[in-house]
């Protein structure tokens, strides 16, 4: 029996890997809202509503992966699952440019001052990046970052690999207890 269920809120620009993602860690067949793209997008579907997966995190605590569309138009899906966040997984595909704009939107949308949603980045598609193309998507992403007061750890992930998916949940398990130990005490 299921007694604690978290969300973790996959955001990111088209065919960054937010579905393949839930593909690979979720226990469950994923649902997708995935149709065939009438656009020219680099892939033959997109998602356009919410894709989502389960995955058990023990005996009694679920963690729902519910991906987003990043782009603002989506922006009252975003509102359906950003209360009650366990973590906020924002996807950048490499190679394509890194999209400020909708980065901003994100963050702008899911972050308010008083949360203590742990946020990470994560960079898609960089299996053939130079590190000289990677640093400056990193500098870009860090200068986005800088600019709501947010530190987040920004790193290179596969969503078809499940170690490399997995490591992201370890990280946001980090997250959420250095927070926890951070967070005043409201019962005081």
């Amino acid at each position: 029996m299921i007694k604690n269920y978290q969300k973790l809120a996959i955001v990111g620009e088209v065919g960054s890997g937010k579905t393949q993602l839930i593909r690979t860690i979720s226990d469950i067949s994923p649902f997708e809202t995935d149709v065939q793209s009438s656009v020219d997008i680099g892939k033959e579907f997109t998602t356009v509503g919410i894709d989502y997966g389960r995955l058990m995190l023990d005996s009694d605590m679920a963690l729902g992966l519910y991906g987003l569309p990043g782009q603002k138009r989506y922006a009252f899906l975003w509102d359906m699952v950003n209360q009650g966040l366990w973590g906020l997984l924002i996807l950048v595909k490499h190679g394509t440019g890194f999209n400020a704009e909708m980065f901003e939107s994100i963050l702008g949308h899911f972050r308010s001052p008083q949360s203590y949603t742990p946020i990470l980045v994560g960079i898609s598609h960089c299996e053939q990046a130079t590190p000289q193309s990677l640093d400056a998507m990193i500098s870009a992403i860090e200068h986005s970052l800088c600019s709501h007061a947010i530190v987040a750890p920004i790193i290179p992930i596969d969503p078809r690999d499940i170690e490399s998916s997995l490591i992201l949940l370890e990280l946001f398990d980090s997250l959420n207890s250095a927070s926890q130990e951070a967070t005043p005490d409201e019962s005081v």
